[in-house]
């Protein structure tokens, strides 16, 4: 392996459930009697750990009842205590845990970040974004804000939230017992914030830890995210599902912070996938097709034959689309950018059901075959420069996660785009970001 050669990130996209399919709880091997236990949610982010992931991005989705039995509610213990409870019993991974900016306080919110912070040896980091549903508004009694608000008071809370990590002085803490100076109290130093939306004073009693302080996260890609996240985040989760489209993102994200005055190496872009390890990909694409009911199955069967412009009845989905119907699509700047994967999938020349079974039409491209298919994408992304790197969505915890850290890290690592080992003992030494303490002062 080159030494200095870059090298892709990793994090394992974590709901607090069971794996990132909704039906995850009925698959074979996972005990749903437990549910919700915490035991399993450490013990699945040590296997990310023993597989040399930097993070773990844990999502938030208050008050999320399901309509029907057919799967479970996500995130239903709060992110911050999860997080919590993984960065005690975890050595080397990091987290980034998810708080909205519209029904909290950024007192305390930097008080929670911070000594978690302290407390894991620098592997926090806050998924910072502004929460924009309406019925979760109503649960914290909070009238939902317009997009230009939102994000007015999203920078100003952000900002509050960094002053106040930077009050208690770097260099203040002493506890010298022959002096008797505990504290350099001069270097603590309050801040006195009034905004449009935000009006704050006052200090946090907690010294640095060792990365500073907590790094920021962003989870998004509308151009405001995209804005905000080239101003303040270390890293931003998107979601994009061709090569073309992850470069582009990737590049409007680097320009957001040079614009801002950072530098564009600083900001990492995280693509998603959603990986299904196999000995085939007929075994994968049936495990993966078991948590698909058929009501998922003709809402998607619409939705292709609508952004194909053909029409599909349930009578078409055991034959394979016809060449002549494909060749006639056109492409468009405006279509949904999955069509390029369905019909490179319809091509290949499977059935229309299989085609719907391989999620050409989700919320992250998905692969399902040996893990060579898995770190084929991974690297060709990668080494495109379509992303810095990756959270990913396994279907089952039990099963395709525990696959992945077997069979695909290694082969990712003998290829040298991944790492053989954890950089360093905090979470920005791990991603590859600068030490920051307060607001960044190079911001324009």
């Amino acid at each position: 392996m080159t030494e200095n050669k870059k090298q892709m990130l990793l994090g394992l996209g974590f709901t607090g459930a069971y794996g990132a399919n909704a039906k995850a709880w009925k698959s074979e091997g996972v005990n749903s009697n437990t549910y919700p236990d915490i035991k399993s949610d450490i013990r699945y982010a040590q296997l990310a750990e023993k597989g040399k992931f930097q993070f773990l991005f844990v999502g938030d989705f208050p008050g999320a009842v399901p309509d029907d039995n057919s799967h479970v509610p996500s995130m239903t213990l709060e992110p911050i205590i999860t997080s919590t409870a993984i960065l005690q019993q975890t050595k080397h991974i990091g987290v980034a845990s998810t708080v909205h900016t519209q029904w909290n306080f950024p007192y305390t919110v930097a008080r929670q970040f911070k000594g978690i912070d302290l407390m894991s040896g620098g592997r926090i980091a806050w998924n910072a974004v502004t929460g924009s549903s309406p019925k979760v508004a109503e649960h914290f009694g909070v009238n939902l804000m317009d997009s230009k608000s939102r994000y007015e008071n999203h920078y100003e809370f952000v900002e509050a939230v960094q002053h106040f990590w930077a009050t208690w002085g770097e260099e203040a803490l002493k506890a010298d017992k022959d002096t008797g100076v505990f504290a350099e109290y001069r270097q603590v130093k309050p801040v006195y914030l009034s905004g449009k939306h935000i009006k704050a004073n006052g200090a946090l009693p907690i010294p640095p830890s060792p990365q500073g302080q907590p790094l920021i996260f962003h989870s998004g890609g509308s151009p405001n995210s995209i804005a905000f996240a080239g101003r303040y985040a270390n890293a931003m989760i998107g979601e994009v599902w061709t090569i073309e489209q992850g470069i582009a993102t990737r590049n409007a994200l680097r320009q957001a912070a040079i614009d801002a005055g950072r530098e564009p190496d600083e900001i990492k872009f995280i693509a998603g996938l959603m990986p299904v390890v196999a000995d085939s990909k007929r075994e994968a694409i049936d495990r993966h097709a078991s948590f698909m009911d058929e009501k998922l199955i003709q809402q998607r069967l619409h939705y292709i034959g609508m952004v194909l412009g053909i029409r599909l009845t349930l009578e078409d989905l055991d034959h394979p689309l016809a060449p002549e119907l494909l060749d006639r699509v056109e492409i468009d700047s405006y279509s949904d950018p999955r069509i390029e994967n369905v019909l490179k999938v319809a091509h290949e020349g499977w059935t229309l059901r299989d085609i719907i079974y391989q999620s050409v039409i989700d919320f992250h491209p998905a692969t399902l075959g040996d893990a060579k298919e898995t770190a084929d994408h991974l690297t060709a992304w990668f080494e495109a420069g379509a992303a810095d790197g990756f959270w990913l969505l396994p279907d089952a915890y039990e099963t395709d996660l525990e696959r992945f850290v077997e069979e695909v890290v290694p082969i990712l690592q003998e290829r040298g785009v991944f790492h053989e080992d954890y950089e360093g003992e905090t979470l920005r030494e791990n991603l590859g970001v600068p030490y920051q303490y307060g607001v960044d002062k190079r911001l324009t």
